[in-house]
């Protein structure tokens, strides 16, 4: 009995000494603030440089990696990832009061979000399998929202300009769908349902 606890204790033992999570944050700068939270073994790098950023990510899986890069004033970035092997990508400024948030929850999805302006606000929400979305936006007040329930679907969205709103829902498998905006107060909506849909949005005024 004793050799067996002992066995079971040496196996648990080196299941924590393997799973090891890393986290950097580096803050340069006023008021900066970050707070990060791993179970598992995870990766997480936060880098600020400016006045009043903030950066949160909270990851419990396995080899889940989340980097968040802000440059200027009150940008905020949050960043969830619950699973295997998911990847998120955030990066803010230069300018103010960007927003930007990633959920990911399943094996391997992949959200990359970009902006440089003022208060542009980006939401990525993943579910799933291999999910691949991807948001760029250049200006002021613009707005992307995309969901993704599935296995293997692809959202992108490029906005330049003022006010401009992009909403993408997938449901399914390898959906494919792309909104480009340039301009002002462009608005479009894409829902995509099924297996192996395509969409392509393109907006200029």
């Amino acid at each position: 009995m004793k050799k067996v606890i002992l066995s079971i204790s040496a196996m648990l033992f080196v299941g924590v000494a393997v799973a090891q999570n890393t986290s950097n944050v580096d803050q340069t700068g006023l008021l900066n603030g970050a707070l990060v939270v791993q179970v598992g073994s995870n990766d997480s790098d936060v880098h600020q440089d400016g006045i009043l950023n903030s950066a949160s990510v909270l990851q419990i899986g396995v080899d889940n990696s989340s980097t968040i890069d802000q440059l200027g004033v009150a940008n905020s970035a949050s960043v969830t990832q619950i699973g295997w092997g998911n990847t998120s990508d955030i990066d803010q400024g230069p300018l103010l009061g960007n927003s930007a948030t990633v959920f990911q929850f399943g094996i391997d999805n992949n959200a990359d979000l970009t902006q440089i302006g003022f208060f542009n606000s980006s939401t990525a929400t993943q579910v799933g399998w291999g999910n691949d979305a991807s948001a760029y936006q250049f200006g002021l007040g613009n707005e992307s929202e995309t969901y993704q329930e599935g296995f293997f679907n692809s959202a992108s969205t490029i906005q330049i300009g003022i006010g401009n709103y992009s909403s993408i829902d997938q449901y399914g498998v390898a959906n494919y769908a792309l909104t480009a905006q340039l301009g002002w107060g462009n608005v479009s909506t894409v829902t995509q349902a099924g297996f192996l849909n395509g969409s392509v949005v393109l907006q200029a005024n």
